[in-house]
């Protein structure tokens, strides 16, 4: 019988997330029951909101339990089943959780097949839900025209990055926000972005200032807090505001910080909206189908982020909470 490694939560961060909230603790992987699947975890997708599940528990406000298992989507694959609607070998995402093996009865999960031109890791940011989040963000809230100025904050992030690049394909002026010099230069260099700002060494309302002189058309907001408000300061007549995120504000517990500058949303006639992607999974075929065509002609990018071994989870997520990260943070679990 395997063992199965895995994290359980230790604490409550007090404000930053550290390695010590963290505990690993070993276990004899179980056999299924009847009705159940057992999967080799593969791949874990590790972000933001993540943060929230340690102790505010997002919109559920129920937090995981000190010395449950840590949560997470990841890629996993079938190994053994009693399940006559997933067979051995069979590719699953779902809630698999900070391990490297899980027991599933199928409920939140969902088979999937990977395209023979791209990694199997790629199901889980383009031709996941970051990637769904990016295209129904844009064609359902941001509805971009010709000529507009999309401004996308975590722009060299997963759903960011994808953003960034469906606007400039759709005859946008893209500016990007970022976190160093290194992704600012991906943005402009790779991505298209006619400008990138640093959000930590620029002055960010000085610079969007100068890189929007006409105002934002379109602002895809990632991050929330003072960028939030800087960009609604700037938003032009019949402006599209699309909140997607809120990375700048999840270390506050659901404090946030509330947007001074909201009702220039009245002046400006504009519209900020707010959606959830899984709103739209009956629609996932649709975009990742667009999305992997638009990935194998080349005309759109990603980066992948890789910490390798499930010990690395905690670090995974201290680095997309400081922006460490470089593209979109995956953890290989299983190594073959």
């Amino acid at each position: 019988m395997s063992q199965n490694d895995h994290w359980t939560v230790a604490s409550r961060p007090e404000a930053e997330v550290q390695p010590g909230n963290f505990t690993m603790e070993t276990e004899e992987t179980a056999s299924p029951a009847d009705g159940e699947f057992l999967a080799e975890v593969r791949w874990l997708v590790v972000t933001p909101p993540l943060r929230m599940a340690l102790t505010s528990g997002g919109i559920s406000r129920r937090p995981i339990p000190i010395g449950a298992k840590m949560r997470s989507t990841g890629l996993g694959r079938v190994v053994e089943s009693r399940n006559p609607d997933y067979a051995v070998g069979d590719l699953v995402i779902g809630e698999l959780g900070w391990q490297q093996f899980t027991i599933s009865k199928g409920t939140g999960m969902r088979k999937v097949r990977p395209r023979l031109d791209l990694p199997e890791s790629s199901l889980l940011h383009v031709l996941g839900a970051g990637g769904a989040t990016a295209y129904f963000g844009m064609c359902e809230y941001a509805r971009p025209r010709i000529g507009d100025t999309l401004v996308v904050s975590a722009a060299a992030g997963n759903v960011g990055s994808l953003v960034c690049q469906l606007g400039r394909l759709q005859g946008c002026r893209v500016v990007g926000i970022a976190g160093s010099a290194e992704k600012c230069q991906w943005l402009t260099k790779e991505l298209g972005c006619a400008e990138a700002i640093n959000y930590k060494a620029d002055n960010v309302p000085e610079r969007l200032q100068q890189a929007c002189p006409r105002g934002i058309d379109i602002y895809f907001d990632n991050v929330g807090g003072e960028i939030l408000d800087a960009c609604l300061g700037l938003i032009a007549q019949g402006a599209r505001v699309v909140l997607c995120g809120g990375t700048s504000q999840y270390n506050h517990d659901l404090d946030w910080y509330g947007p001074k500058n909201y009702f220039n949303l009245v002046y400006k006639q504009a519209e900020m909206t707010g959606f959830y992607v899984f709103n739209f999974s009956n629609r996932f075929e649709e975009a990742h189908s667009r999305l992997a065509n638009l990935v194998a002609s080349g005309e759109l990018k990603y980066a992948e982020d890789v910490l390798e071994g499930i010990e690395r989870a905690p670090e995974a997520l201290i680095r997309v909470l400081t922006g460490a990260n470089f593209g979109t943070q995956l953890v290989k679990v299983a190594t073959h």
